[in-house]
């Protein structure tokens, strides 16, 4: 709706499910839904919800203005299923009676709730909670006989569910505990779930199992009544969680957890009292964030109807508090996303705004990306910007085993903060799990990589490479304690963020290439040593891998450290992730001419900062002291301030708060378009300098760019390629031209039957390419990405069989196109980095046949050269495989293509 306004709701019907969950993506799509309402009166709404509160939402379309009826419909059980399970419910006063302790409700409440009401009662879970639970288990594993029916426990935190996992874990004989949190793989831990004969399952988990997922065979509902929710914290400047008491209807989500397939039983942690006194509903998410990144895409919308974020959000379904909508436009007008425009003051998007609204991360993480692109390290913010919203990260986090987890990331990232500058958790998290991603491209992706290109002419399906089934690379990511599908993910959000950048083109772009820094040093080697290692009772999660033999579950690789402290350029990386997020931070939270620019440590005049046990009144070293004792000598900067974790502490911080950065070196860089004018010299540059150097174009249907090209260089050195039949177009300009006639690209102009190729390879610098893959929008794009792959492919194949180590390649197309087929992708897949990309000089050198219309404001769709430069694999990793592509290369049967 936010791209395509009404046009986006040309159905008939639209369904919104679950609208009971209030996040504030789903608060705005009810609210569009409304607005386009107005404009479309055939159109339907249908809002589905087990425990909403129907009276507000039918009060909510009401108002229409067009007498609006709105039915409320209640849904039947299905004629399948003849029996309705009963789902009895207990609160904190029968399940202490069922443990045998006697207690009245109000004495309950102090010990078990920290007060008689929620409004006086903090959420914390103290240890006498987590051994009620411990207890109440138990005392259901006794009372029901049949082993199959299991428990599934809500509990808040990642902590909390620790705490209860080392209570339950001396009672292994009787239990197999499984954990559902965010930060563990949900896919592969709902796999694990099998039903056990001779234990009882039991389930840890968040509110992630409110709705998120279906567990079979829950007969038991242990409700702590918590939950965290996340609020934006004014002091941190930041969104923190903090633990609250739950709702009365997510408590009714919780309970619908069980009695699906048979009788079910609900343990609320609360007096009936203390549950009566619960909100009916939580807060909505609407009013308990910032709203800047929702503000920023409101003023980014396509339509009138839904772009002013100060008229929108005043007609959701619960307001925000204006003020708070006025600080996100202060603040995103600040940092240059949003521009107010006269006379009417509407805030409209830069380039800026539009390009970081168009990134499918938090505000943050989109921030970061860009401020990398400014430094010319785009790839790697991009990387850093994903893994900031990724959950669970790809490094393992064995569950219950700090220590462990520490490991598996000094595996990948060791560094000293002194070298970095990087003080936060999270940040040294997401650089660890940054170097294991980097990793797995260089050693698993690359391998197979590199075999795929082995196989391209093995056309026989028995002799696939193993490496290429699914569950070998499972097995890998499991010897060098990563998580498969949290790889996966990374990267396929890295390519949607990247092709977002392709479609802009910001300014910074055109050099923001090159070889990624995981090609740091380019002779990388990794080596597994896999040893067997007893299997620890830490892993609470049983990973389901019935088609690995049974060793494999407990080998892993020892060859560590698997990044070492030189390799991928991590200390350069980490020391720019550290100042960019002090950046962040500076230009999130002040604006700039509040800030002074101060040293670190001291004053300017050498003087030393303030004594912090001074201040609090306890320093016993007098005169001795080497810090100051006067109040206004300078606070030593305090270090959670600038990292994105933030300091809770806020104003009443003992350290300082003020930016360390000298002021000349902050700058809040207006993110620009790419210049316009396209110039014949950026692509002449390259052209070969050597007499000898042949440019060769393929695929030339027409010759006209052979025909431009020889009035600029040197015709006797240029070749090209068409499919056309011989002579049947004639220039005396292209005389001098070599022209193969009668090629089809790319299968006879780059690989040729038995190896026989008419093109001088050995000659050839450069090698241009002009696809046509038509103006028409019906076009399917998924033949021309296998036409884009060959070319990629065979060309790799030729390059790397005849080590033409001098070959630069460069491919011109429209830039919508480029980001659609994922060209970027699909060269590195073949090894081909992209090192730089510039316009097209049309005027010069003839229009592209293609072109693809854009209505979206600031994206300008216009033709790009994009230049390719093949990196070979390493020899030290992977071997000679050249040898084998050239045998490959010139023995070569190849089998019709139609």
């Amino acid at each position: 709706m936010r791209d395509k306004g009404l046009i986006a709701l040309n159905y008939k019907v639209i369904i919104l499910d679950e609208v009971h969950e209030r996040s504030v993506e789903s608060d705005l799509v009810l609210v569009c839904v409304k607005q386009f309402l107005m404009k479309n009166k055939d159109l339907r709404i249908v809002l589905m919800s087990a425990t909403a509160d129907i009276t507000r939402y039918k009060d909510y379309f009401k108002d229409l203005g067009r007498g609006e009826r709105v039915e409320v419909l209640a849904i039947p059980s299905s004629s399948q299923q003849k029996t309705i399970f009963e789902r009895r419910v207990f609160h904190l006063e029968q399940v202490t009676e069922l443990l045998g302790e006697s207690s009245t409700s109000s004495s309950l409440s102090l010990r078990y709730c920290s007060g008689l009401f929620p409004s006086m009662a903090n959420a914390d879970i103290k240890p006498e909670v987590h051994k009620l639970i411990h207890d109440l288990v138990l005392h259901i594993h006794e009372n029901e006989s049949d082993i199959e029916k299991s428990i599934l426990v809500f509990l808040p935190t990642y902590y909390s569910l620790e705490q209860q996992w080392y209570l339950l874990k001396p009672l292994s004989s009787s239990f197999k505990v499984h954990i559902l949190h965010r930060s563990v793989d949900t896919e592969q831990a709902l796999m694990a779930m099998k039903i056990w004969k001779s234990h009882r399952k039991v389930i840890l988990a968040t509110n992630i199992a409110e709705s998120s997922v279906t567990i079979p065979k829950v007969a038991f509902v242990i409700d702590s009544c918590r939950s965290l929710q996340v609020f934006w914290d004014t002091n941190r400047k930041r969104e923190s969680a903090e633990l609250v008491w739950v709702s009365k209807s997510q408590a009714e989500q919780r309970r619908g957890r069980t009695g699906r397939t048979c009788d079910g039983q609900i343990y609320r942690l609360v007096t009936t009292s203390f549950f009566s006194t619960l909100e009916d509903y939580e807060l909505p998410s609407i009013l308990r964030l910032s709203l800047r990144q929702q503000v920023l895409q409101i003023c980014c919308a396509e339509s009138k109807a839904i772009s002013d974020p100060k008229v929108l959000l005043q007609k959701t379904l619960d307001p925000p508090d204006p003020e708070v909508v006025e600080d996100a436009l202060s603040m995103l007008v600040h940092m240059r996303t949003l521009e107010k425009t006269p006379p009417r003051g509407r805030y409209e998007p830069t380039f800026y705004g539009r390009l970081l609204a168009s990134f499918s991360l938090s505000f943050d993480a989109s921030v970061l990306i860009l401020k990398f692109g400014d430094i010319g390290m785009l790839r790697e913010g991009i990387l850093l910007g994903v893994l900031m919203d990724t959950q669970p990260l790809p490094i393992l986090r064995p569950f219950g085993d700090e220590h462990l987890s520490t490991e598996y990331i000094d595996c990948y990232f060791s560094e000293d903060s002194d070298n970095t500058g990087l003080t936060g958790r999270k940040e040294i998290l997401v650089m660890g799990n940054l170097c294991a991603f980097q990793f797995w491209q260089r050693v698993f992706k690359d391998k197979l990589r590199v075999e795929h290109l082995k196989q391209l002419f093995l056309f026989d399906e028995t002799k696939a490479s193993t490496l290429l089934l699914p569950e070998h690379e499972e097995e890998w990511c499991f010897f060098h304690n990563l998580v498969q599908s949290s790889l996966n993910h990374v990267s396929e959000t890295y390519e949607d963020v990247l092709n977002s950048v392709h479609r802009f083109r910001p300014k910074f772009f055109g050099l923001s290439c090159g070889l990624p820094c995981y090609y740091d040093p380019y002779e990388f080697a990794h080596t597994c040593i896999l040893k067997c290692q007893p299997k620890g009772d830490s892993d609470a999660l049983e990973v389901n891998d019935d088609h690995l033999e049974p060793s494999h579950k407990t080998k892993k690789c020892f060859a560590i450290p698997f990044v070492a402290s030189d390799k991928f350029k991590k200390t350069d990386v980490a020391t720019k992730f550290a100042a960019i997020i002090k950046e962040i931070k500076v230009q999130c939270t002040e604006d700039m001419s509040g800030y002074q620019n101060i040293n670190d440590g001291s004053h300017g005049n050498g003087e030393p900062s303030i004594c912090i046990y001074f201040a609090n009144g306890y320093c016993n070293r007098g005169d001795q002291c080497l810090f100051s004792h006067s109040l206004q000598a300078k606070r030593p900067t305090c270090k959670f301030f600038f990292s994105f974790q933030g300091c809770r502490n806020g104003e009443s911080c003992s350290f300082s708060h003020d930016m360390v950065l000298p002021v000349s070196s902050y700058s809040p860089t207006l993110c620009l378009p790419e210049d316009g004018d396209a110039k014949a010299a950026s692509l002449l540059g390259l052209f070969p300098k050597s007499s000898d150097g042949l440019i060769l174009l393929l695929d030339d249907t027409d010759l006209h760019y052979s025909l431009n090209f020889a009035r600029y260089f040197d015709p006797s050195k240029i070749v090209a390629t068409t499919s056309l039949p011989q002579a049947s177009i004639f220039e005396s300009t292209l005389e001098e031209v070599k022209i193969f006639w009668d090629l089809y690209h790319p299968f006879q102009t780059v690989i040729s039957k038995e190896g026989e190729n008419p093109i001088p390879w050995n000659e050839v610098e450069c090698v241009l390419w002009f696809p046509n893959f038509g103006s028409s929008s019906e076009v399917p794009i998924e033949p021309q990405k296998v036409l884009l792959q060959y070319f990629f492919e065979y060309l790799a194949i030729r390059i790397l069989a005849d080590a033409l180590k001098q070959v630069r390649v460069i491919v011109t197309m429209n830039n919508i196109r480029f980001s659609q087929l994922e060209a970027e992708k699909l060269g590195r897949d073949s090894f081909f980095f992209l090192s730089e990309s510039f316009p097209f000089d049309e005027k010069t050198f003839g229009k592209l046949p293609e072109t693809v219309t854009t209505k979206k404001p600031m994206i300008e769709s216009r033709p790009i050269s994009y230049v390719f430069k093949l990196h070979p694999p390493s020899v030290v990793q992977f071997g000679d495989y050249a040898t084998r592509l050239h045998q490959l290369l010139y023995n070569i049967q190849r089998r019709d293509v139609e």
